[in-house]
């Protein structure tokens, strides 16, 4: 992977960015990472292509990773994350001097991305959702409806009854209730192939040419600084405001039940937007880009062509 490495000041602050140029294109993708507090810097070299399409930004949000490691920072509010994107599509805009630069969103980031560009619609070319969250309540009950078919194909007795106990306590009123009353759930979940394999992960993190030893207390301090993050993403709603300014794109992978895709796409229809389309990733989970980096590329290189960029 062609990629380099630099810290930015940021809005008073030296924030991480790790970049993969491409030469031959003036568009710049400017990755928002999920969590809050998981940095996507060191999965970065699994999206290596022959070619890049177009210039691949990522940066380390403010409290988290190699960002977190340059800055004692207290727990960052959302308020800071959108001035710093803010200041960030700037910086990225003098610095690969071209005005076309796509936005895209991950998990966590799909929030701020969709928050940023309902008020700074203007400064970006486009807004890409990848694991688009719309309302975490409305996906966690999605899912668990979902778990609820598997287990019924299955049909496994001791799991039909496990189910059967969560559907009579789990509450979807409330984070605070749901958090309360989901003992259980995620051993079934996880059963049932609902996340990833835990130790590929790891693996893949290690093996990342931006991944050092040093980074590990980082990563677990990232975690402990999200919680007011954290409320903002369960809190929020993308229902309440389904009209933006410019092109909307949603990138979601056909097997994700960790933010369902499902719910991404029943929103998806209610958006206006002055253009919009939808991908379905195959052989895809909650991160699309990295389970089937071919189908992902095929996807941004239609977006650039769509938006003549």
């Amino acid at each position: 992977m062609n990629f380099y490495e630099e810290y930015a000041q940021i809005n008073g602050i030296k924030q991480y960015f790790l970049h993969c140029p491409a030469p031959d294109s003036n568009v710049v993708l400017l990755f928002l990472h999920g969590g809050p507090g998981f940095t996507a810097a060191y999965r970065a070299y699994l999206l290596t292509a022959e070619e890049l399409p177009c210039s691949l930004v990522f940066y380390d949000q403010r409290g988290t990773g190699k960002t977190l490691m340059q800055n004692k920072t207290d727990k960052p509010a959302f308020s800071e994350l959108l001035e710093d994107l803010h200041a960030t599509v700037a910086y990225l805009k003098k610095k690969y001097k071209t005005d076309k630069l796509l936005l895209l969103g991950h998990s966590w980031g799909s929030v701020l991305g969709s928050e940023y560009v309902l008020r700074h619609g203007n400064t970006v070319s486009a807004y890409i959702g990848m694991g688009q969250v719309v309302n975490m309540l409305r996906g966690e009950a999605a899912a668990f409806a979902e778990l609820g078919q598997r287990i019924q194909v299955k049909n496994r007795k001791r799991d039909v009854r496990k189910y059967e106990k969560l559907e009579q306590r789990l509450s979807f009123k409330s984070r605070k209730a749901f958090k309360k009353s989901r003992q259980g759930l995620t051993m079934l979940q996880m059963r049932y192939g609902f996340y990833p394999d835990l130790f590929a992960g790891i693996k893949d993190v290690l093996k990342s040419p931006v991944f050092h030893l040093k980074d590990i207390p980082f990563l677990i301090l990232s975690l402990l600084k999200s919680s007011k993050l954290d409320l903002y993403l369960w809190e929020y709603d993308a229902v309440a405001q389904p009209a933006f300014p410019l092109p909307v794109y949603y990138i979601l992978g056909e097997n994700d039940w960790q933010v369902p895709s499902t719910v991404a796409a029943q929103f998806f229809d209610k958006i206006s937007a002055p253009g919009k389309h939808l991908f379905w990733i195959p052989d895809a989970g909650h991160s699309a880009d990295t389970d089937n980096p071919v189908a992902f590329w095929n996807a941004v290189k239609d977006i650039i062509e769509w938006e003549n960029l």
